[in-house]
């Protein structure tokens, strides 16, 4: 299991309802899905009941937007608008590991400039503990950075111009940040851009069907469907979201 991007309104989300359904332990290698969702989603339990879902209703969305388009009136300086009532969605999955190491090599451009990209060449995955300074690095320097849309935990970019990041609850009242689909457009062509030059050879990477092991083969893989997904969303002015 990947990290799935999604272009459409928020109302087609969809969420596994677990409501009273009773949870057992996932047992490791029970199953590779179970796995999966152990690893990238961090579930330590699941149910054997059949699986229901939910979605957010037009309504909800609608009003949730509303409050957000007047708490940030000023700061947007535009209408929070999108077409909520829209059938159009369109997704993608990227590999998890994939996902990790393009904000990888993002935070180390941000932190280190090209030349920390050199420094990536022909290098494979490190371990968690050795990323994780460049990822608090990146939430201690917030807007101060080069990438916050990429770098600063949104979920779900919205349709709007400006440079912000709106840290609200959503309409189920969970704290959540979200951020501008249009900026990060620009972010990762400009991380794409930076990791072409320091190692042109990434972009004969997307002619594999293997996802690559190394670094900056591995963030230009997953960059590629993550910028047509952002893309989309700017050019069809609606929301996209990510399980990430």
């Amino acid at each position: 299991m990947g990290v799935g991007y999604q272009v459409s309104p928020l109302h087609r989300l969809v969420y596994l309802d677990m409501g009273d359904a009773r949870q057992r332990a996932i047992v490791p290698g029970e199953s590779r899905l179970l796995d999966a969702l152990a690893y990238a989603r961090g579930m330590n339990s699941v149910t054997d009941e059949p699986v229901r879902t939910r979605s957010p209703t037009v309504e909800r969305i609608l009003e949730w937007r509303q409050r957000l388009a007047t708490k940030y009136r000023d700061q947007l300086n535009e209408a929070l608008t999108w077409n909520e009532r829209s059938t159009y969605e369109t997704s993608d999955d990227v590999a998890t590991s994939g996902d990790v190491l393009f904000h990888f090599a993002a935070a180390v451009l941000d932190q280190r400039g090209q030349a920390g990209l050199t420094d990536l060449i022909d290098q494979g995955r490190p371990p968690r503990d050795e990323m994780e300074p460049a990822f608090t690095e990146a939430e201690r320097r917030g807007f101060g950075g080069r990438f916050p849309q990429l770098l600063l935990g949104a979920n779900t970019w919205l349709p709007f111009q400006r440079n912000l990041m709106l840290e609200e609850p959503n309409w189920d009242g969970k704290m959540d940040r979200y951020g501008s689909v249009a900026r990060l457009v620009d972010e990762i062509t400009a991380v794409r851009g930076a990791i072409a030059e320091a190692d042109p050879s990434v972009i004969r990477s997307l002619e594999d069907d293997v996802s690559s092991e190394k670094i900056l083969s591995a963030a230009w893989q997953t960059s590629s469907p993550i910028l047509r997904l952002a893309a989309l969303a700017t050019a069809k002015h609606l929301p996209l979201l990510t399980t990430r």
